[in-house]
């Protein structure tokens, strides 16, 4: 079996990457890594998420959908969530992240969203329970 444990992400502006996924995203934070005042951890009680202090050259900021990598996380409040990176600035990208409608500044988001972090990460935000597949089917072949 093999079960994912830990992501980190490399960030510009620790205390502001702290920041977005402590208080706009809700994850509590764990501590400062043992020996390392540039490095944190967060969690949501199976995952690990390291915040790690970046000090190397400028990164190109890719559009939304055409980044190599981008993270998904399942919520209680979608409204709430909204409401927080909202007010903390932060950019919606999208409405529905299987749809990728254009965001609607006008009203929140029903079932999910895309977001991006302080350094341009995306990440998906949904209360569907069906987001995510998170096991395979089993039938022929399997």
């Amino acid at each position: 079996m093999v079960s994912l444990r830990h992501v980190a992400l490399r960030c510009r502006d620790l205390a502001r990457s702290r920041r977005f996924y402590e208080e706009g995203l809700g994850l509590p934070f764990v501590g400062f890594r043992p020996d390392s005042g540039d490095a944190m951890d967060l969690a949501d009680g199976t995952v690990n998420l390291t915040l790690i202090q970046f000090g190397g050259p400028g990164r190109e900021a890719l559009e939304e959908g055409t980044e190599f990598i981008h993270l998904g996380f399942m919520v209680e409040d979608l409204a709430g969530v909204y409401r927080r990176f909202t007010s903390l600035g932060a950019t919606i990208a999208r409405d529905d992240v299987k749809e990728r409608h254009e965001h609607d500044t006008s009203k929140v988001p029903v079932g999910s969203f895309k977001v991006l972090d302080p350094d341009g990460n995306v990440l998906d935000i949904s209360e569907r329970p069906d987001e995510w597949r998170t096991s395979r089917p089993i039938g022929i072949g399997t």
